[in-house]
């Protein structure tokens, strides 16, 4: 599976791609999607760059 971390604030190397990112195990009563894509919006990136707030 793979994931894009958000490391803390920062310039783009605080975002990291792993592509071996373990699959969670859903407990009872939850359920795991299969997601074929996503992306970054501005809040993920004012969010890195601490805009909204320092604490992550």
């Amino acid at each position: 599976m793979k994931a894009m971390v958000t490391l803390g604030h920062g310039g783009m190397d605080q975002m990291v791609l792993h592509n071996d990112w373990p699959r969670p195990d859903p407990a009872p009563e939850e359920v795991l999607i299969k997601v074929d894509a996503c992306c970054l919006n501005n809040t993920d990136v004012n969010t890195r760059s601490g805009w909204y707030s320092k604490a992550v």
